[in-house]
């Protein structure tokens, strides 16, 4: 399943090379918009539980895939903005019956526009659940770039790192990493 996702993103990126063509002059690209979107990519996870000596490491990875919504405003060549994101992880612990299943985070974004490219890097809040009840808030950081295809519609890339500290007052620290692939419908 993993081999699909740039086999989709590769059709996305040419379907639009059409539109992009239709553009206008080099500057009169606007990131200002309310967006909606969806990602898919893969996720590895990897934690260390210190109520065992010496320390318990586990870790495990999978498919992932989620949606998006935010806004974004540009000032010059800079852009600022929100994005609030739910990602069906469903990553298993490797030798554990033990899933984390479901991310939720709001995120700050800030970039920097190049006519249709946009760089960005993010950082906020994420909330975390577990299929054995387990759930905490942490932080997310990460960063990106995001490509406008045609007035409404933007394809892009992401990585996010997920931080997690005595993870729901258990002795366990965690990380998330993800690297996904993103298709925006911009308003």
């Amino acid at each position: 399943m993993s081999a699909r996702i740039p086999a989709i993103l590769i059709l996305v990126l040419s379907s639009g090379a059409g539109e992009a063509a239709d553009f206008g002059p080099r500057g009169e690209v606007d990131w200002s918009a309310p967006y909606i979107g969806i990602s898919a990519g893969y996720g590895w996870l990897r934690d260390i539980d210190r109520s065992f000596t010496p320390p318990l490491r586990s870790s495990g990875d999978d498919v992932v895939f989620g949606a998006h919504a935010g806004y974004l405003h540009q000032f010059g060549s800079f852009v600022l903005g929100g994005e609030a994101e739910y990602m069906r992880l469903g990553i298993n612990f490797e030798g554990f019956p033990i899933d984390v299943e479901d991310a939720y985070a709001a995120k700050a974004r800030i970039g920097f526009a190049f006519d249709r490219l946009l760089l960005s890097g993010h950082a906020g809040a994420t909330y975390i659940t577990t299929n054995i009840g387990l759930e905490d808030w942490g932080w997310v950081a990460g960063a990106g770039a995001d490509y406008l295809l045609s007035d409404n519609l933007t394809a892009g890339v992401s990585w996010d790192h997920m931080q997690f500290d005595r993870f729901d007052g258990t002795q366990i620290d965690g990380q998330i990493d993800l690297v996904k692939a993103r298709v925006d419908f911009r308003f």
